[in-house]
């Protein structure tokens, strides 16, 4: 029989009808569907985002859809044998996880740039009862019959809130009130109060203060009450300029000394950098700011437990404590400029952006390396090359005990850190740890810069790729001691250097309008960069505070002192009303309340 009939006659069956073909070939139907699907879902996402320019969203829709169409042409029509059906497989398998990935990609930009772009929805001020850990006051139940410390005329409705939230624990103390922290302080050390009541926001500057170093880990939480406040858009507007694409503006980025979220009551802002953009030139100008900088502070007019006289004088860091907007504007009014957007971050964003990035790398120099790390007892950085990871950056960039010129040293590190973030967010290494970065840039970091001029300022910046050059200035100052109004006493801080106000202005001014920050000289005489005997190290000041032991390690117990998390667990909303009356009593009882 001739070959063609023995073939023929092994597609018939018995009763002489043509066989159907079994389907052989299951997964490259599924990859087909799953590409096609896959193509649709990211040109859709792309179009949705919104931050690729048009001509962009064309080009790359187009190529994929013709990669996509060869491939599903060779994998169906033109690899029949076994191994090109293979090799067709490999790449169709490749172009499905690629596609994959890419609506993850936008998926994850999108929903960060959702989240990044609207204020949080609310801020939470807590407040503790905090005594003494030599103390018999463990647990609430412990505060009967106690004497509890406050500080009215500095926190009155806060102060309020929690007094009431023992109340109606039906805990019977009795009060002594002071008139600021430092009277507080010494009575609660020198036992004559056995408790104090203190909003949260003023344990950092206890924390700053040399006498209450050891406060976090000489006491405990006993009771802790949180109040939220609803945040509104128009509680921190933006000043924008017309067309952000072409325009030149400042932004300034407010580093909170905080962790967690932003919703947490404000914060002292601990580092104060000015970002000033010129897209036309490509020019990106930092100008760093001590935080103890002694500034007239700017206070929030339309609330009346943020409000202060005209006139009242303070750390720059300290504004923080009122809102960014009070940061912003006490910025403005210090060096005679204005700030068209703000962006904030805190400590956990510097931490996780760096983890996320698998770290950054840091040339320290002469003059800027650290023996121990002063906000943590931890193992500096030598004089070299460190790649390192975020509690590192974080606590490089917190230091100035370390240094002779203390906080002028630390906002250079600050530029050192977030030049070292910005090429490591350019490099390579991004593509494979973008699903990361947008999860740390989710959890701490906020703006009043709006979706639709990020959307344009990313368009113009993938239009036309400019070279950005980026310059930098920082303000030297000479320490000082000086009344603080948040504190009501006196603190040291670091005097304006009216020489440097005005030159970070001219160079500020010189880049918005299209030239370098460097035609602006500076007559002040202060060096940009560290002098090679300005690492003085921190390891005798720890010793002798009792950090650290004579070898140089961690005296404290327990290292989770140094770690404390609120619960936040309490929350009297539901009982909460602002227009109640208050009125200062030596004892407060329920009876006080009904």
């Amino acid at each position: 029989m001739p070959k063609k009939d023995v073939k023929l006659s092994q597609n018939v069956n018995s009763n002489g009808k043509r066989k159907k073909k079994k389907n052989k070939r299951p997964i490259s139907k599924f990859m087909t569907i799953f590409m096609i699907i896959s193509l649709a879902l990211l040109i859709f996402q792309i179009i949705k985002l919104n931050l690729l320019p048009a001509k962009l969203i064309v080009l790359v829709s187009l190529i994929m859809v013709i990669l996509c169409l060869i491939i599903l042409l060779i994998l169906h029509f033109k690899a029949k044998k076994f191994l090109p059906r293979i090799l067709a497989g490999f790449i169709a398998l490749c172009m499905c996880m690629g596609l994959a990935y890419g609506n993850y990609f936008i998926f994850k930009t999108d929903n960060t740039f959702d989240v990044v772009t609207s204020l949080a929805d609310s801020k939470a001020t807590t407040t503790s009862i905090v005594a003494l850990k030599s103390s018999s006051i463990k647990k609430e139940k412990d505060l009967k019959g106690k004497k509890i410390g406050t500080i009215l005329d500095m926190d009155k409705k806060p102060t309020k809130r929690m007094l009431d939230d023992l109340n109606m624990d039906n805990i019977k103390y009795t009060t002594k009130d002071y008139s600021n922290l430092d009277e507080l302080m010494e009575a609660f050390y020198s036992g004559e109060v056995d408790a104090i009541c203190l909003n949260e926001k003023y344990r950092d500057i206890l924390h700053e203060t040399q006498a209450y170093f050891t406060f976090q880990t000489d006491t405990r939480i006993v009771h802790q009450n949180v109040h939220y406040t609803k945040v509104e858009k128009n509680d921190n507007p933006s000043d924008p300029v017309n067309d952000i694409s072409k325009d030149a503006f400042t932004v300034l980025v407010s580093g909170n000394d905080s962790y967690g979220t932003l919703q947490d009551s404000n914060t002292r802002s601990d580092a104060n950098l000015l970002l000033t953009v010129n897209p036309k030139t490509g020019t990106i100008l930092m100008t760093s700011i001590p935080r103890d900088y002694y500034v007239e502070l700017i206070c929030p007019d339309d609330d009346p437990e943020l409000a202060c006289p005209e006139g009242s004088y303070d750390k720059l860091t300290h504004s923080g404590l009122m809102g960014v907007k009070s940061t912003e504007e006490t910025i403005e009014k210090a060096l005679g400029i204005k700030i068209n957007y703000n962006v904030r971050i805190n400590f956990s964003s510097v931490v996780n952006l760096v983890d996320a990035l698998d770290g950054i790398d840091l040339d320290i120099k002469k003059g800027e390396e650290v023996d121990i790390f002063y906000v943590n007892s931890q193992p500096g950085l030598s004089v070299g090359k460190h790649h390192v990871d975020g509690e590192t950056a974080l606590a490089f960039a917190r230091e100035r005990h370390a240094y002779l010129d203390g906080d002028n040293q630390r906002v250079r590190n600050q530029q050192k850190v977030f030049k070292a973030i910005f090429k490591r967010i350019i490099s390579p290494k991004m593509i494979t740890n973008y699903g990361k970065f947008m999860d740390a840039i989710a959890v701490a970091f906020d703006t009043n810069l709006s979706g639709d001029e990020i959307s344009k300022f990313v368009k113009y910046e993938l239009d036309n790729m400019p070279n950005w050059k980026i310059e930098s200035y920082a303000i030297v100052a000479e320490p000082d001691y000086q009344f603080c109004y948040q504190s009501q006493s006196y603190a040291s801080v670091v005097a304006q250097n009216d020489v440097m106000n005005e030159i970070a202005k001219k160079k500020i001014q010189a880049v918005l309008k299209g030239k370098s920050s460097t035609s602006v000289e500076d007559p002040s005489g202060y060096s940009q960069t560290a002098s090679e005997d300005n690492a003085v190290g921190n390891t005798e000041e720890l010793q002798n505070m009792g950090i650290l032991n004579p070898a140089g390690n961690d005296s404290s117990e327990d290292e989770e002192d140094y770690n404390y998390d609120y619960d936040q667990s309490y929350d009297d909303t539901d009982y909460y009303n602002p227009d109640d009356q208050y009125y200062q009593e030596d004892t407060y009882e329920e009876s006080d309340y009904q």
